[in-house]
């Protein structure tokens, strides 16, 4: 009945609001529905159709020739509920990013935004891995990105007063997104498993979803699925600025995607506003916690700075290589023919390297004896070579020297292996007393070196994560 009613609506509506999160981007649109109980009862506004695709939001009015349209794309969204590609030229058409703007109106030369008129399938590296689900995100200036997750795995556990507390912990319904280090991406640093059911619970993204977390790890520019960027100014090369225009893709693509499946999925009566958090997506519920790990964590404490209070409701440094102590020196304007290299958006980069990695340095992380098993560690080598054969190429890593805990004000847990050889245990606590917030923690993991979320003793990682973003949870 109520696809009935959203299919008639649109067909029959002069006009559709479409809302968008940083404008039509080249490639696949992410979708949903979402119609509203009040706007059903009201003639003039006959249902909104949501795209989510990267930051900004703005709304704007289509033709009912757009939304004709589009009418075989929205039948199959209802119909299916998956993820619909748009053809680019169609959406650049019907929705400007003029406010009004139809498929008569084109955008001005000031307001036009820069996106990159292509469409990019992203690589499938390593075949489906025993479910693990991949997800495709557009990224604002038109690059896209690879976002991975794992579905929970369910249980045939009756509810005793023992297990009460367990089986209302794993209900939780909370997302985080994982950020990778300098070296290896996310699927062998979060998704190893040295076995198909992942028995031996190796995976970071597996166990936390076993939790009832919305676990999602990124792929940063450069590494793993998500492709090198040759434009301008980056060139080829990965930025701590870009990882974080990035990461504030994702979180928002995160926040969208859980608010509105919250909606959608809540009752029968999914038409009703009466929704705790739905009138503002940033509350604590939809807000995701944000986890980065070595130099994932500076990051992820970047990002945290500029924009944590607004979009994350917990951050966790783990293995962070934060040192006050080193400032990392600016590059050259020029190169020696005088073409600008470096410091502004008309840079002329040179052709980032291609370094491949080795066994050897696969196997680098691991450097306590008897911390992690040799089928563990090789099954490791052999995922972190196939997903990322060539080393990442980072530059301007002088973006790092605006790093200052006082100006976190996120609710942040500092978690460090005990014999971390690439940390520092003054910078660790000048980290955790310095943080602007008095919501905070540290924790420090017994016998666990840089990698311990991968080593035998990964639950205890495992759960002091979750106990830390659970921290204000009934109990």
């Amino acid at each position: 009945k109520r696809q009935a009613m959203i299919l008639s609506a649109v067909a029959t509506a002069r006009s559709t609001t479409i809302r968008f999160s940083g404008g039509v981007m080249a490639g696949a649109i992410h979708t949903s529905w979402v119609a509203s109980r009040n706007n059903h009862h009201n003639a003039g506004a006959a249902g909104a159709f949501v795209a989510s695709t990267s930051s900004c939001r703005r709304s704007i009015s289509s033709s009912s020739r757009a939304a004709q349209s589009l009418l075989p794309t929205v039948q199959s969204l209802v119909t299916n509920r998956s993820t619909t590609t748009i053809n680019y030229s169609l959406a650049r058409r019907y929705f400007s990013p003029i406010d009004g703007g139809g498929d008569d109106q084109q955008p001005s030369n000031n307001n036009k935004e820069q996106l990159k008129p292509r469409t990019i399938t992203l690589p499938n590296k390593t075949g489906d891995r025993n479910g693990l689900i991949r997800h495709q995100i557009i990224a604002e200036d038109g690059h896209p990105l690879r976002l991975y997750s794992r579905t929970k795995r369910e249980k045939n556990v009756v509810e005793t007063p023992d297990n009460i507390h367990q089986q209302r912990n794993t209900n939780v319904q909370r997302s985080v997104l994982l950020i990778h280090g300098r070296t290896w991406s996310s699927q062998p640093v979060f998704d190893l498993r040295t076995s198909d059911d992942d028995a031996k619970r190796q995976s970071t993204l597996q166990s936390l979803a076993d939790l009832g977390f919305h676990a999602y790890a990124l792929d940063l520019r450069g590494f793993g699925e998500t492709l090198r960027d040759y434009s301008e100014p980056v060139c080829g090369y990965t930025t701590p600025s870009r990882c974080v225009a990035d990461i504030k893709c994702a979180i928002d693509w995160i926040t969208e995607r859980h608010k509105l499946c919250e909606i959608d999925d809540s009752s029968d009566n999914n038409m009703s506003t009466n929704i705790p958090g739905m009138e503002s997506p940033t509350t604590i519920n939809y807000r995701p916690a944000l986890v980065g790990w070595s130099q994932g964590a500076l990051v992820a404490q970047m990002y945290a700075q500029m924009y944590g209070t607004s979009t994350l409701s917990d951050l966790v440094l783990f293995g962070s290589i934060y040192d006050p102590k080193v400032i990392y020196p600016r590059k050259p304007l020029y190169d020696p023919s005088g073409a600008l290299i470096s410091g502004g958006p008309n840079v002329k980069k040179p052709p980032p390297p291609e370094v491949r990695n080795t066994d050897i340095d696969s196997l680098e992380d691991f450097t306590l004896p008897g911390t992690i098993c040799d089928e563990a560690a090789l099954c490791y080598s052999k995922l972190a070579l196939a997903v990322d054969p060539v080393k990442g190429a980072w530059d301007e890593l002088h973006e790092f020297n605006i790093l200052n805990p006082a100006l976190v004000h996120v609710p942040t847990m500092v978690l460090v292996g005990a014999q971390d050889p690439y940390t520092s245990w003054d910078a660790q606590r000048e980290l955790f007393d310095r943080l602007g917030t008095e919501d905070k923690a540290m924790c420090v993991l017994p016998g666990c070196d840089h990698a311990a979320h991968i080593l035998k003793a990964r639950k205890m990682f495992v759960r002091a994560v979750a106990g830390f973003l659970l921290r204000k949870d009934e109990f």
